[in-house]
């Protein structure tokens, strides 16, 4: 039997391979593999504890009326809410003069129609569904003042005449689809036909001092309330309609024709100048499904579910009894607070939606309601994938815990409150599937 001899110089080069190849082999892997069980916890980060089980109490409780004068939107329905009960709404508003020195007289003047139309808002034109609606209008009896203040609560005085021509008379909202005036394709409104004798009321003022100027004109003819009228409601019909009175469209048109039959028309303005104010009623005694009424009645059920209403009616009050325990512990140093809000009401109505942001306020020295200082001036967005409010307020409980500010709770109230009726039902911190809580993160080191 023969032996192979492996020459030096070949054993050499197989040597080299060889280590080239356990190299190469350890270097192609990762620097952390096989180190599983040095590796630390993600969710443990050095320098920092946190905590979700701070104490909290809810309640919802009745809201103080809010301002709805000269707002970017106005409200016009009613319907009655299964949860929140009856919201009914109705607008108040000037009209001017678009041009001074109306006229020259003429006693030939006849009215063909009057029609005052209101343009619907652009976004969310309406909140609850489409059915149809009595609307009134009526004539005010009382000055406005441009230069006041007015809240939904404020109901004018009128002179009880409905003046809808045809009254009482149905309209169906139709915020897509706008009319064809004259030719002319209009943006989505409401056009409500007024009464032709008030039409030629006006007609007889053509070239008198009344249509001089709007302060004569307004001391004539002070404004309307447009309301609706629609007794005994089902639940879950109608809804209240969004309306911009600062679009052009927006304005009360007065159609006639001469003697020689040639037709004209005149446009009463809205617009900036005129005072325009929402008002609004709510009877939650008429919801249909327990939980509001009994839980403005009694504050301790708002632990498992609490309520807000937009218009000034329904907010809900958070505390946080235990706060100031952190004040001169190892845990002072607040890296993030975040205040998780779910909705508790997972499948409510599809067009009965929640506000799209939320405020959290806190009372300053004086008792008067502030933002954070976390918040800012825009509020905390709606997740609609998550189905709550998520809201960093951490600048805020590092003030609690410093002894910056009092630890007085927050209220949330919706973000659209004086231009829309949004509402919700929130979880309480005693919520059985997804309980409000805030979570804490301190800093250690």
């Amino acid at each position: 039997m023969s032996t192979f001899h492996t020459p030096k110089a070949v054993r050499s080069y197989f040597a080299t391979l060889l280590l080239f190849s356990l190299l190469a082999s350890q270097g192609c892997r990762k620097p952390e593999d096989g180190l599983d069980h040095l590796l630390l916890n993600p969710a443990d980060t050095l320098g920092t504890v946190s905590t979700d089980t701070v104490s909290i109490t809810t309640w919802p409780k009745l809201d103080e009326p809010v301002r709805t004068s000269s707002l970017s939107a106005n409200l016009l329905g009613s319907y009655v809410d299964d949860h929140f009960g009856t919201i009914t709404a109705g607008i108040v508003t000037q009209v001017r003069l678009s041009v001074n020195n109306v006229g020259p007289a003429n006693s030939n003047l006849v009215c063909d129609s009057l029609v005052l139309s209101l343009a619907f808002s652009s976004t969310t034109p309406t909140y609850g569904d489409l059915d149809p609606q009595i609307i009134k209008a009526y004539r005010l009896t009382q000055d406005l003042l441009t230069d006041s203040i007015y809240t939904r609560d404020t109901i004018p005085t009128t002179d009880g005449q409905d003046l809808v021509e045809g009254s009482p008379r149905l309209f169906t909202p139709d915020p897509t689809d706008g009319p064809v005036i004259g030719g002319d394709s209009l943006p989505p409104e409401l056009r409500i036909p007024l009464s032709i004798a008030l039409g030629n009321e006006l007609l007889s003022q053509w070239g008198l001092p009344t249509l001089a100027d709007n302060a004569s004109f307004l001391a004539y003819f002070k404004g309307l309330y447009i309301v609706p009228d629609n007794g005994m409601q089902a639940p879950l019909q109608a809804g209240v309609w969004s309306f911009n009175l600062l679009n052009g469209s927006s304005k009360m048109t007065l159609y006639y024709h001469d003697e020689n039959s040639v037709a004209s028309s005149f446009d009463f303005i809205i617009g900036t100048e005129s005072q325009r104010y929402t008002t609004a009623v709510f009877d939650h005694s008429t919801a249909t499904v327990p939980g509001v009424p009994e839980a403005l009645a009694d504050t301790t059920l708002g632990q498992t579910e609490t309520y807000v209403q937009a218009m000034g009616s329904i907010r809900t009050e958070i505390r946080f009894p235990s706060l100031s325990l952190y004040s001169g512990s190892g845990t002072q140093a607040v890296a993030k607070a975040v205040l998780s809000v779910p909705l508790s009401d997972m499948d409510f109505h599809p067009t009965y939606l929640p506000p799209a942001y939320m405020f959290v306020l806190h009372k300053d020295a004086d008792g008067v309601d502030r933002l954070l200082p976390d918040e800012g001036t825009s509020g905390y967005a709606y997740d609609p994938d998550a189905k709550q409010y998520s809201m960093n307020i951490t600048r805020y409980v590092q003030g609690v815990i410093n002894g910056t500010y009092s630890n007085t709770g927050l209220s949330l109230v919706p973000g659209s409150n004086g231009v829309s009726v949004n509402r919700a039902t929130l979880a309480g911190p005693n919520f059985p599937d997804r309980p409000m809580k805030l979570k804490l993160t301190f800093t250690t080191y």
